[in-house]
């Protein structure tokens, strides 16, 4: 199972997660979000992050040019929209780069909204429905996970935390490529509990 761990906002953080065991890292490009990272990054310090790695943009509802822009600027190697995107408002970016698709989960329905991009992004991450867009630190009921029938692969994401890890790794779903972490894994919004990382590393390991 692979990990992303979202919204960094400080080089220390990045330096100390490159060494774990982590697939991706994601950084927030939503200006309502109290993650946001523009103007916080340091460019270098994203060089650092080696290959295997990869860098991943949230956008909410931005347009082209914006994701363009800073997918280019600090050499993302994957976007995540995560707002009200069309079908082909993300497939616009297929082959350009790697296109994750947010799908909010307010019922066992939601997974019908899912197979409408199913051709339009390479993975989705499926997390709880909110007004807002993300930041709940809360669950979804995780059975309405079996509703979800297309092929493509999905992370969780949505209330993680070292409390419910083993009801995740109990769920028998072949898509299920990996977990995203976030607001249960800080001391303050974008400063991570590293400590709790690592355990949540030991429990994905044992």
């Amino acid at each position: 199972m692979q990990l992303k761990v979202c919204g960094i906002i400080n080089t220390e953080t990045i330096r100390a997660l490159i060494p774990l065991a982590i697939s991706r890292i994601g950084f927030i490009f939503y200006h309502k979000s109290p993650r946001y990272v523009y103007g916080k990054l340091i460019e270098d310090g994203l060089k650092e992050i080696p290959a295997h790695i990869k860098k991943t943009g949230v956008f909410v509802n931005a347009g082209i040019d914006e994701i363009e822009q800073i997918t280019e600027r600090f050499h993302l190697d994957a976007i995540q929209l995560h707002g009200d995107e069309s079908p082909d408002f993300c497939n616009y970016f297929r082959g350009k780069t790697e296109v994750i698709k947010t799908i909010r989960v307010k019922d066992e329905h939601s997974f019908e909204m899912a197979h409408q991009y199913v051709n339009s992004c390479d993975l989705f991450l499926f997390d709880t429905f909110t007004e807002k867009y993300g930041g709940t630190g809360k669950t979804f009921d995780w059975q309405w996970l079996q509703s979800y029938k297309d092929e493509k692969p999905f992370y969780l994401s949505g209330g993680i935390s070292l409390e419910n890890f083993q009801e995740i790794k109990s769920i028998r779903h072949k898509q299920l490529a990996g977990i995203d972490i976030n607001s249960r894994f800080e001391t303050a919004p974008g400063i991570k509990d590293l400590e709790m990382i690592k355990r949540l590393i030991a429990m994905m390991n044992a």
